[in-house]
């Protein structure tokens, strides 16, 4: 029950958190910010610190499938003096900048957040529909990979191509459209307004499962009605396995953005070592494809 325990926390500390707070949370020993708390403020030491054991409570949950995620001292303090660049109109509240978050080598926070966020509200969805044993086969195949890859930002990219693999083998296409969209009725809601594909592959990119994309225009099947659109990808981050490519993370991320459309991946090619082009298609006849694992084909 890990999805909904995170997103009830994470909602339990945001809304503790204000714009102008004078207090933060950070790690006593390492002075690192804390996952779920970066870049959260608070009016003062007492919600701060309230925010904090939410915050305990998250890390406490993420660890019931990724026992490396590291146990912080978390501390309240002071927040860094305000920075006023450039300065404010009359009226205008300061704003507030923060150092960069120190990260280990090799390892990228955003992602592997984002692939704690996707992978706990697709276990969650798992048990609430009763899909016990897709469950425990990708959770089976996570810590037998935890022992041999040091790497946690490695080991969360495996997570995400297992869960995909694990989904597209055990579950129909419909079934593994009514739990992605599920899951990611659990994420947190998005605050961009662009269009939803814009900002599901601008999410994407930023936490770097990809370095770069563009969309080609829309082209409307003039008999059906349907949609379609290409999407190339340098640099995604998922591996093909078995001559497919994990779409796992597309979906949701789409899911989440606009739930009331599907969006098919009907097609994928590797355009040269470093593109991928992904076809999407709206699902107008219910039946589903490519949600969690797209075929590939040899060529676009």
């Amino acid at each position: 029950m890990v999805g909904q325990t995170l997103t009830k926390i994470r909602a339990q500390i945001e809304t503790r958190a204000v714009d102008d707070g004078q207090y933060v949370v950070l790690c006593g020993r390492t002075a690192d910010r804390i996952v779920p708390l970066d870049g959260h403020r608070f009016p003062d030491r007492g919600t701060a610190a309230e925010a904090a054991r939410f915050a305990e409570q998250y890390r406490a949950a993420l660890r019931r499938y990724d026992p490396q995620v590291p146990c912080y001292d978390p501390i309240v303090c002071e927040a860094p003096a305000l920075e006023q660049s450039p300065a404010p109109h009359e009226n205008e509240s300061p704003k507030w900048t923060f150092p960069p978050a120190p990260t280990l080598p090799g390892q990228r926070s955003g992602r592997i957040e984002f692939s704690h966020q996707v992978a706990g509200a697709v276990f969650e969805t798992l048990s609430d529909m009763g899909f016990d044993g897709v469950e425990r086969a990708v959770m089976d195949a996570y810590f037998e990979a935890a022992e041999t890859i040091p790497s946690r930002d490695t080991l969360c990219l495996r997570l995400l191509e297992q869960m995909a693999t694990e989904l597209d083998t055990r579950l129909s296409n419909t079934g593994q459209a009514s739990v992605l969209a599920q899951a990611a009725a659990q994420l947190p809601a998005p605050s961009a307004r662009d269009s939803a594909l814009t900002a599901a592959f601008d999410r994407l990119q930023a936490i770097e499962l990809l370095a770069s994309y563009t969309i080609s225009p829309w082209v409307v099947d003039s008999v059906n009605g349907e949609r379609q659109c290409h999407v190339s990808v340098t640099d995604y981050a998922l591996n093909p396995v078995g001559g497919t490519i994990p779409t796992l993370p597309i979906s949701v991320d789409l899911l989440r953005q606009q739930p009331e459309t599907t969006h098919d991946v009907s097609a994928v090619a590797r355009i040269n070592s470093e593109t991928w082009q992904f076809t999407l298609t709206t699902d107008i006849d219910g039946n589903p494809a490519g949600l969690t694992t797209a075929k590939i084909r040899e060529n676009p």
